[in-house]
């Protein structure tokens, strides 16, 4: 394509490898959609990393790998996977959310190993779990098929991972087949038309006017390059207090800049539907979902409103988010917070 090719990130399962997807129409739909998206699968590093340390870092050196090979359009970017890889797609997507337009999770656990809420996943604990970590999505719809009769991820987290996006007011749809759906149909049945649509050709909203974003150190690695601290036009966060086992820190920032509101979001929905087109045959589902309208226009003022949790520093990139150096910056903090403007040479202390 003139404009770059998409690439559509397609990592793999547990105990699987990068040829995981080869031959299948998973890889072959998502690919022959548009004006055409490459579909990449890391190694990983091997089998079993769930993309973690030089395992995360794998994926990002095999994007560079493709990028230096082929003229890619860094807007038209997603992230799908199925088992570890569904799980890879909700990490990357909550830890680098200004990377991905949409995302796909197939059969993917919310934590590392097995999560039957109120529990902690194990074996990954708390810290796995990126349930903590859905409120970073908020730019970023996504589609999440899982399986009735799963046996290695559980109905209960699925259900929980959906009601938390629900829960948020986030675009979602959560398709839930009904039996004889188990951990490994929907790949013998390799048919993903409806994910390739879900998918299209939409980009990355770089510079939103309203960013949430989640800050969880224990998935940083900064030995193999993978720190997650920053999205979109926020950079250089930083948790005040990290003595408990899995800390976490969080910051709300609205940009009046802009001139956009938050969308209208729509009432959720219930529906059923029917995966046809197969190798196995009609499988049937359960979707609840929920949708925004259109953005409101409001007039352009110099105001962010800040509202931020666990956080000693952070750093803002006014140009980016429609303001200047002389930003008027509305905070609300449970603590001491340094808050440096890109450019400007100046940090305002927030806080006692």
């Amino acid at each position: 394509p003139a404009g770059g090719y998409g690439l559509t990130l397609l990592l793999h399962s547990l105990g699987a490898n990068y040829n995981q997807f080869e031959g299948s129409r998973n890889q072959s739909q998502f690919g022959d959609r548009g004006p055409g998206s490459l579909v990449a699968t890391a190694e990983g590093r091997g089998p079993d990393g769930w993309y973690y340390g030089q395992a995360g870092a794998d994926t990002f050196e095999m994007w560079a790998d493709v990028a230096r090979h082929y003229k890619l359009d860094p807007g038209w970017t997603d992230i799908a996977g199925y088992s570890m890889g569904g799980y890879a797609t909700y990490k990357f997507a909550t830890q680098y959310p200004d990377l991905f337009a949409r995302a796909q999770p197939t059969v993917g656990p919310p934590g590392l190993g097995i999560w039957v809420p109120p529990a902690d996943p194990q074996p990954g604990g708390a810290a796995s779990n990126t349930n903590r970590m859905l409120a970073s999505v908020r730019n970023i719809p996504f589609l999440i098929w899982d399986g009735t009769n799963d046996e290695l991820v559980p109905v209960a987290g699925a259900v929980a991972q959906a009601q938390t996006f629900d829960g948020l007011g986030y675009r979602y749809a959560f398709d839930l087949f009904a039996p004889p759906v188990d951990h490994f149909l929907l790949a013998s049945n390799d048919e993903y038309a409806p994910a390739a649509k879900f998918l299209g050709t939409a980009k990355v909203d770089r510079n939103p006017a309203h960013v949430t974003y989640i800050v969880n150190p224990s998935m940083d690695f900064p030995q193999d390059g993978t720190v997650a601290n920053h999205a979109y036009w926020l950079s250089g966060m930083k948790i005040r207090f990290g003595g408990s086992p899995a800390p976490l820190g969080e910051v709300d920032a609205r940009s009046e800049g802009l001139g956009v509101g938050d969308p209208p979001v729509h009432p959720t929905t219930h529906s059923t539907g029917t995966l046809t087109g197969g190798n196995v045959g009609p499988l049937t589902y359960a979707q609840t979902a929920r949708a925004w309208g259109k953005a409101p226009k409001q007039p352009k003022r110099d105001v962010l409103h800040l509202d931020v949790t666990n956080l000693q520093k952070l750093t803002v990139h006014p140009t980016r988010a429609g303001l200047d150096c002389k930003v008027n910056l509305d905070v609300t903090t449970d603590g001491p917070l340094d808050v440096t403007l890109a450019g400007c040479g100046k940090t305002q202390h927030f806080g006692s």
